[in-house]
């Protein structure tokens, strides 16, 4: 920490860990869409399923299509709250990535200054070596 700020160097880990959440966040999200996608599908295909069924004077058969169709739309349901929950997180994380960012360039301004300053220390104490072995 200390050879760092002497250095003037300043760590972007925690910016590079803001990144790779950001990225399972988006891959969760993307997967999650797809599974709401999949439900959806099979709610259509229970509906018309149940539709022939009916259609085919099979009363139980329509009714237990029907009861599917509404739990895939209930499991739809349920992955489409998961995205806006996600989603929110996901914005969060980018304001804290920004933020990050933000204050790191700050850092960087103030590391330069404090390496000049301890350069120009250095400095000094040499010219008070040399002159002082007069």
């Amino acid at each position: 920490m200390i050879v760092t700020w002497l250095a003037g160097k300043s760590s972007n880990d925690g910016i590079c860990a803001l990144q790779k959440s950001i990225d399972n966040l988006n891959k969760a999200l993307e997967y999650n869409k797809n599974l709401e996608r999949k439900y959806l599908e099979e709610a259509a295909k229970r509906l018309e399923e149940a539709k022939v069924k009916h259609r085919a004077n099979d009363r139980e058969g329509s009714l237990f299509s029907f009861k599917t169709k509404v739990l895939f739309e209930r499991a739809a349901q349920d992955f489409r709250d998961f995205q806006i929950s996600g989603r929110t997180d996901l914005i969060l994380l980018e304001k804290l990535k920004e933020e990050a960012m933000e204050r790191l360039r700050k850092e960087d301004f103030t590391a330069k200054k404090s390496t000049n300053v301890f350069i120009y220390f250095c400095l000094f104490l040499l010219l008070l070596n040399y002159f002082g072995s007069f």
